[in-house]
């Protein structure tokens, strides 16, 4: 979906100075024999928002001319989509198969949420992985691939829009981040610790996606100074002109048909980036900027709210390099357990259910019912009440799905759950606690100001 509308930033120059001291040249100047990577970002628009006899949008329609435009162009190598989820992984699986685009495999892990990111690649697969961002909705998606330049680690994701950025706090964005970062330049300091840490010594290194941020927000900033490079600039390519569309990815209307329908629509921002890291000396080169920005002959003129990105990265490449790629595993993840979690009584599940839904699902409008289960409500109230009313059309839309409750102690109780949206996850296994005042379980301040300040400008006195 389209970003926030404008707030006051910190304009950061770094980005340019980083871009200017590692480009290598500018576009077209790696060696004419050097092995080329071609990646592509999309964000293909789940349409949630879209009225609900439109099948999102038409999904399907939108898949199969993102998978020609695919075909168009050869099958790039790795291609990220965000704002996808099973039935987006359905149609690709459906619209996949007429020529080169019969090679991808498509790299998905069950995630069940609304929002996620998916992979399509024609190259080796090595391994996955996926990470929860800072607050509760984004996550980042890690692909690494076998080829002609080695390993290739791919990092992609989608940050915090309008609907969930808020000003950070020490619990909700810790270390790399600054407790004065808002949620979305937090996600970009967690995205280049996360390629840092996935990432081969030797490997060709790629961060891309919907990033939701401006050229020059600190968010960007937060990549930059990581040691990634902006592709876009580095070929040489203008900024976003908002006039006439030019070079921008974002803009679009996310919540009907009209724009996708328009070949006259223009973006007005540019908001999706493709960054190149590691030690690889890589450059890009022609094709690298927008994908898909020409309209298509047909009904459908765009299959998404966002232009399409990507770039062509041109990387000297020795056999060792080559080889290491083909024979290269990646490491488990493990994980410790503690032992089997302290079960709660069934009277007790059915007042901690109860709580959670009257708080968090939409079939439960009394605001008075929704405050008496909250702890500490009446200092919550002022921004209870704004909060709701602002809400409520998609509020009602809301159903709670309890997915464990575990004893802590007598008056204290961990609770996973997750919020539905028309049978989709939109927010999927979060932790949240329930905590017993009075002999009577209500749903934690921390768990209700966790969800309920996604989005704010400013977050209320009782939920710092």
């Amino acid at each position: 979906m389209t970003r926030r509308g404008g707030r006051s930033v910190v304009v950061v120059l770094a980005v340019l100075a980083l871009v200017a001291g590692c480009s290598d040249g500018g576009r077209g100047s790696a060696g004419a024999d050097d092995p080329t990577i071609t990646v592509v970002s999309q964000n293909l628009l789940h349409g949630t928002a879209c009225t609900q006899d439109s099948s999102r949008c038409d999904l399907p329609a939108r898949v199969q001319l993102f998978v020609t435009q695919l075909g168009d162009a050869g099958c790039p190598d790795l291609v990220s989509v965000q704002e996808s989820n099973q039935q987006t992984v359905d149609e690709l699986r459906s619209a996949l198969g007429e020529g080169c685009t019969a090679d991808y495999e498509i790299v998905w892990d069950d995630d069940p949420t609304l929002d996620r990111e998916t992979v399509l690649t024609t190259q080796p697969v090595l391994g996955s992985r996926r990470i929860a961002l800072a607050g509760p909705l984004r996550t980042a998606y890690w692909v690494r691939v076998s080829s002609d330049v080695g390993i290739v680690d791919y990092v992609s994701s989608h940050l915090a829009s309008s609907s969930d950025d808020r000003p950070c706090d020490e619990a909700t964005c810790p270390p790399p981040c600054e407790v004065t970062d808002s949620l979305n330049t937090c996600q970009g300091h967690q995205l280049v610790e996360f390629a840092r840490e996935v990432a081969d010594p030797d490997a060709v290194v790629v961060i891309g996606g919907d990033l939701n941020a401006m050229p020059d927000e600190p968010t960007i900033a937060a990549v930059a100074e990581g040691g990634f490079v902006d592709s876009h600039l580095a070929v040489g390519l203008a900024e976003c002109d908002p006039e006439t569309g030019d070079q921008c990815t974002s803009g679009r209307i996310d919540d009907a048909m009209t724009d996708l329908e328009d070949p006259n629509s223009r973006q007005t921002e540019r908001i999706d980036y493709l960054f190149v890291g590691g030690t690889r000396d890589c450059t890009p080169v022609d094709p690298t900027g927008l994908f898909n920005d020409e309209p298509d002959d047909g009904e459908l003129a765009f299959p998404s709210d966002h232009t399409g990105v990507r770039a062509t990265l041109g990387c000297p490449t020795t056999t060792d390099q080559v080889d290491t790629a083909t024979t290269a595993t990646v490491a488990d993840v493990t994980t410790t357990t503690a032992g089997p979690a302290a079960a709660v009584d069934a009277e007790t599940e059915a007042a901690i259910t109860q709580a959670f839904t009257n708080v968090f699902d939409g079939t439960v409008t009394d605001v008075e019912v929704k405050l008496a289960s909250i702890e500490s409500a009446e200092e919550l109230r002022p921004f209870f009440l704004e909060s709701y009313e602002a809400t409520q059309a998609i509020a009602s839309r809301i159903r709670l799905q309890i997915d464990a409750i575990e004893a802590v102690d007598a008056t204290t109780a961990d609770v996973t759950y997750s919020l539905l949206l028309d049978g989709a996850a939109v927010l999927d296994h979060l932790p949240g606690h329930a905590v017993k005042v009075d002999d009577e379980w209500l749903v934690s301040l921390r768990t209700y100001c966790d969800v309920s300040t996604q989005g704010a400008d400013e977050i209320p006195e009782p939920c710092r």
